[in-house]
């Protein structure tokens, strides 16, 4: 019997779908567990809160998000290094991460019981600040944003790696994504798209005040230290769906975490072909 593990985030009108994907992997002899933002008042479920208490569930074959890419991050954070299978029901827009069509997880949800997919590994970034930083969790799923706290504010942000220093970025913000993260806040800034299985991180200035400035592509064993020189005296981080204000003279540490998250890659999906559908690439007359 496989054990399937629900996340969705609260109040989002996502129980008609949450009801069927219950419903259809109980008709298949599958246990369900249920995150406590899905209402758990059936004493039939057992419920889970954190990734502690998500341990104490047992064997969890797979976890399964609904809803867009934010619930799938959600996700992932409570994960974490318990190295569970991660796929997403996307009810949200896009939804790079959230693959699988909630008007078509039936058979996809067939093709994980019939072992008709494949385990694809997303690295993960992980931070640290020259003091404590509020954070719940350390590690980075899509990316690491610094901004300025007011609207009229522009940063100096400077970068080094290893000694070296990269750059001084005078720009309205940063972002240093993950491979998995290109194709969110980055990509709308002018970044790469980058395949998941590059071993990379990249650098994208949020509207730089300088021209010549483009985002830069490096290698993700490399550790940045951050600073940043704001008129405000203090700046907005934010990691992932996690937002704090730090003041300048907190310096951020940014590393390759020491483990990995795993996505269902279906067979008849890849990178390539996710890309093609969520971009619209290809709608040209000249392809059919």
């Amino acid at each position: 019997m496989l054990t399937f593990a629900l996340y969705s985030r609260p109040n989002t009108g996502q129980q008609p779908v949450i009801d069927s994907v219950i419903t259809y992997l109980k008709q298949n002899g599958c246990k369900v567990v249920l995150h406590k933002n899905i209402s758990c008042e059936n004493a039939e479920f057992q419920c889970f809160e954190s990734r502690n208490s998500l341990q104490q569930v047992g064997l969890v074959d797979f976890m399964i998000s609904i809803g867009g890419d934010g619930s799938f991050i959600d996700a992932a954070n409570l994960i974490g290094n318990l190295n569970i299978p991660l796929v997403g029901i996307n009810t949200g827009r896009i939804g790079f991460l959230s693959a699988i069509k909630k008007d078509n997880f039936e058979t996809c949800i067939r093709m994980l019981l019939e072992k008709e997919y494949t385990l694809e590994s997303r690295s993960l970034l992980h931070i640290e600040g020259s003091e404590p930083l509020p954070l719940c969790t350390h590690f980075v799923v899509n990316d690491v944003t610094i901004r300025a706290t007011d609207i009229d504010s522009i940063n100096a942000i400077s970068v080094t790696t290893d000694g070296k220093h990269i750059n001084t970025y005078w720009a309205d913000g940063l972002i240093v994504a993950t491979p998995t993260g290109s194709t969110a806040y980055s990509m709308s800034c002018g970044g790469p798209i980058l395949h998941p299985q590059t071993d990379v991180v990249v650098l994208t200035p949020i509207a730089s005040h300088s021209l010549s400035v483009r985002p830069l592509v490096i290698p993700a064993s490399q550790t940045l230290e951050i600073s940043v020189n704001g008129r405000a005296g203090k700046y907005s981080l934010c990691v992932d769906t996690q937002r704090i204000i730090l003041n300048d003279s907190t310096k951020l540490y940014i590393s390759q975490e020491s483990f990995s998250i795993q996505t269902v890659l279906f067979d008849n999906t890849n990178f390539y072909s996710t890309i093609r559908e969520k971009l619209l690439w290809g709608l040209d007359k000249r392809n059919h």
